[in-house]
């Protein structure tokens, strides 16, 4: 029987592509305790929380990533990556009434 937190999940992996099903279970989270209301900064406290517990590898992932700071020390640039993240998981939300 699937339940309710299955499909937010399954719709976040559809929509947004992601194999990694930590970061996918913390982009469903999001979308069960913010709604709509998923900002730029929630989408990257929830990458930064995956990849700070992810092994470090040859191409600087994991642990040591230079991009594991609070949001606003980011680049704009930077910033605007989760921008395509946050629309998704704001239109999943819509979808479910969320």
């Amino acid at each position: 029987m699937k339940t309710y937190i299955d499909k937010v999940t399954e719709l976040v992996a559809e929509r947004t592509g992601i194999k990694n099903g930590n970061l996918v279970h913390l982009y469903a989270l999001l979308v069960l305790v913010r709604g709509k209301e998923i900002s730029l900064n929630n989408v990257h406290d929830a990458w930064a929380l995956d990849m700070n517990f992810r092994p470090q590898s040859a191409q600087g992932f994991g642990h040591e990533h230079k991009c594991i700071v609070p949001f606003e020390k980011l680049s704009a640039e930077i910033q605007y990556k989760d921008k395509k993240y946050a629309d998704i998981l704001r239109a999943v939300a819509e979808e479910l009434g969320i």
